[in-house]
């Protein structure tokens, strides 16, 4: 893949400090330009819908792993962050019906952007808690 201004590249900005979790994000960045990648060479709906496809499989695995580790670590907002975990699934999911709507390929390259965009943001966000959690109780021991 050629390098382009929409590539997000991997930053120690970006991790949270838990090398199993940073691996997941470092794919998610993957998957990410995978499919800002197939939206750029205007790829067929098929082509950019793979991409959704695999970019959703492996959040909700990344989304089930992350909530058994913040049980683990008694983080003190897990329940609230499993919740946006399921409100993303839910964003995903109305995202996929009408990305499989859409007949025009600037309809499903938006919706493609857009949950590129959802993911992007709850790592940015959300994840980026329980990192400055993870950092202070460290600093505690």
């Amino acid at each position: 893949m050629e390098k382009n201004e929409w590539e997000i590249a991997w930053s120690n900005f970006l991790r949270v400090d838990v090398p199993e979790m940073d691996e997941e994000h470092r794919q998610f960045i993957a998957r990410v330009n995978e499919l800002n990648q197939a939206i750029l060479d205007s790829e067929d709906k098929a082509t950019v819908g793979k991409a959704m496809a695999l970019m959703l499989s492996e959040a909700a695995r990344h989304f089930e792993h992350e909530e058994q580790m913040l049980a683990r670590w008694e983080y003190p907002d897990a329940a609230a962050h499993a919740g946006r975990h399921a409100e993303l699934a839910e964003q995903f999911s109305r995202v996929m019906r009408e990305f499989d709507a859409a007949d025009l390929s600037f309809v499903w390259a938006a919706k493609g952007l857009r949950m590129k965009q959802l993911l992007v943001e709850h790592l940015l966000g959300e994840d980026m808690k329980y990192r400055d959690f993870l950092r202070a109780r460290n600093k505690g021991l």
